[in-house]
């Protein structure tokens, strides 16, 4: 495999208890055998994750920050390029999707690359945008 793009949706599964499927799992996987992109916004995405769940009790601050270390000691390809605002807003708008979807959308796009997700949204509009979802063993 050349490579997936994971969104927030997957990942996040990675680090909450009690949110891990066979998919997210195979995902959390690939990340030792091929490369896994995630754009920039994903550190702020699960960054932000860790917080609202400390602030939710499912999580103390100390296992947020034992968390929030294993997030950043994961091996994947950041995606840094520049996007362009008006490009994004363009995504979103033809297929519905908030910018933050259609952040991971463009990226798989870009690096023609398939993309893991577990939201109904962005897996609808992926067939009509051309990207696949990754074969993941399960």
């Amino acid at each position: 495999m050349p490579g997936i793009v994971v969104d927030a949706s997957v990942s996040a599964a990675w680090f909450l208890p009690n949110e891990a499927t066979p998919f997210t799992e195979a995902a959390l996987q690939a990340t030792a055998i091929t490369d896994v992109w995630v754009p920039a916004l994903w550190l702020l995405e699960i960054g932000n994750l860790m917080l609202n769940a400390q602030r939710r009790k499912r999580i103390n601050e100390s296992k947020r920050r034992e968390l929030v270390a294993a997030a950043s000691a994961l091996r994947l390809r950041v995606d840094r390029e520049p996007v362009s605002m008006v490009d994004l807003d363009a995504l979103a708008s033809r297929h519905g999707l908030t910018t933050y979807d259609a952040t991971y959308l463009e990226l798989a796009l870009r690096r023609a690359l398939p993309l893991a997700t577990q939201d109904k949204t962005l897996r609808a509009v992926m067939g009509a945008a051309g990207v696949a979802t990754p074969e993941l063993a399960h």
